[in-house]
């Protein structure tokens, strides 16, 4: 007689998937830490290796996994060279990138599905979470500026937005088994979508915006294999989804700013709830009308052209950027092995007599690599994002991957360790292309990584 087979509580869901929940909570945790404090991620890089040493085996690229611990290394000796004190720098923060991508190579497929998914779901629920608070200062009289969110910057907002939005978005390869089963989800994507969009436009971040057009444009070079005219009703529909998300987002930003009542901003945010329990009907829509799509598309051009009218001053943001990075290369050559140190170019430019920028980063990643900690770890950055390129993702994938790059070629989210964290999970699959590493040599890499974390939180601690 066949016994019913009782159905998994969720005590015993916790302990068959418990790395993938580490990760996601490692990652919940460094997103609402903004930049990052080195005690803080140290101990969660230890938790997290602690979790790595009873892991059986990895399937792990070891081209990425080795430039990205090579990169802290050559960070934590810039700062050595620059301060007498590896602590002077971001290596505590940013070991645990590695840390994070060894545990994520010892999942296998669909936990790392999920915990894909559950980072969709935390960046929905940052958005809702970002409009909801957005309003209700709108209602007390003290909205009407640029949304910050959970991260306190605008536009690191913005991107982690972008990529949350690309995050969502329907990949259902044919054949793939992955897939079945997924109508929950794909509904629940379906909702966030508009939630996304519409917090992003209350950002009013230019740089995402930028950067989400970059990740759009690769979204549409990784379908033209479907011909030109299915290529230009899918680029249709896409736009379409994004006008209106983002009309709306920016609709609710003008009656918070513009209208000195705050109370027009409850009926665009009920809105916003509308459109997310029905996107999914509307996405059916899209796909039938084709003519409708078109014209919510065309409207796109008035949507980018309220976002620019609402800051003008984005255009002299960007240019007092060039001028920074014109500024980042006149230190390039001061120490090209090993940089002039974390957090001295913010010292050299005070003095140098030109334009002082208040920001301890060039607002270009490759550069502030090359300039603070020497031209060998720009280019371990840039092998890492070559090495992804090389790997089979799937179009939305890339796109994503292409928006968060472009990003930091103009602003500063890799200096975000959530945000960079999220990212490495979205893009990478380790597996792929991945070398398969058991027992011991598994056990030392953690315990390597587990020995840098202790390191650098005693050098805070005890300095």
């Amino acid at each position: 007689m066949l016994q019913r087979r009782e159905k998994p509580g969720l005590l015993d869901i916790l302990l068959d998937h418990y790395i993938v929940f580490c990760v996601f909570f490692a990652l919940l945790m460094l997103t609402l830490t903004g930049v990052g404090d080195v005690r803080t991620v140290s101990m969660a890089g230890l938790l997290l290796c602690a979790a790595g040493l009873m892991q059986p085996s990895a399937a792990v690229d070891l081209w990425v996994f080795v430039p990205l611990l090579l990169y802290n290394v050559l960070n934590m000796a810039s700062a050595y060279a620059a301060h007498g004190n590896i602590a002077e720098g971001y290596g505590g923060i940013q070991m645990i990138l590695p840390t994070i991508y060894l545990l994520t190579a010892c999942m296998d497929g669909p936990g790392l599905l999920w915990l894909k998914r559950m980072c969709a779901g935390w960046a929905g629920i940052l958005a809702a979470a970002g409009l909801a608070g957005y309003v209700w200062a709108a209602l007390l009289g003290e909205g009407g500026g640029r949304m910050g969110g959970a991260l306190g910057n605008p536009n690191a907002m913005g991107i982690f937005l972008v990529m949350g939005w690309f995050a969502v978005q329907k990949e259902r390869p044919e054949g793939s088994r992955a897939s079945q089963g997924s109508d929950l989800w794909e509904g629940i994507a379906a909702g966030l979508e508009p939630v996304l969009l519409a917090a992003l436009a209350l950002t009013l971040s230019m740089g995402s915006f930028a950067a989400m057009a970059a990740g759009i444009l690769m979204l549409f070079v990784s379908e033209r294999k479907k011909g030109m005219r299915e290529l230009l009703r899918y680029a249709c529909r896409v736009l379409a989804r994004e006008s209106l998300g983002i009309g709306t987002g920016l609709l609710i930003y003008l009656g918070a700013s513009r209208t000195g009542a705050g109370w027009v901003c409850i009926p665009l945010l009920l809105y916003v709830l509308a459109q997310a329990f029905f996107w999914k009907d509307l996405v059916c829509f899209l796909q039938i009308h084709s003519r409708t799509a078109t014209c919510l598309a065309a409207a796109g051009i008035l949507v980018a052209g309220l976002a620019v009218g609402v800051r003008p001053a984005a255009f002299s943001t960007f240019a007092e950027r060039l001028e920074m990075m014109r500024s980042g290369f006149s230190y390039l050559t001061v120490d090209p092995i090993l940089g002039v140190g974390p957090f001295v170019w913010r010292l050299l430019d005070m003095q140098d007599g030109g334009t002082y920028f208040a920001t301890w980063h060039i607002h270009n990643v490759l550069l502030h690599a090359a300039v603070e900690f020497g031209w060998a770890a720009a280019v371990l950055l840039l092998w890492i994002v070559v090495r992804f390129y090389r790997k089979r993702a799937g179009a939305h994938t890339k796109a994503g991957f292409t928006a968060y790059c472009v990003h930091n070629l103009m602003d500063t989210s890799f200096f975000y360790i959530g945000i960079t964290s999220f990212a490495l999970v979205l893009a990478e699959d380790p597996g792929e292309g991945g070398k398969r590493i058991k027992g011991a040599p598994l056990k030392a890499l953690f315990l390597l990584l587990a020995v840098l974390h202790v390191v650098h939180f005693l050098n805070i601690i005890y300095g």
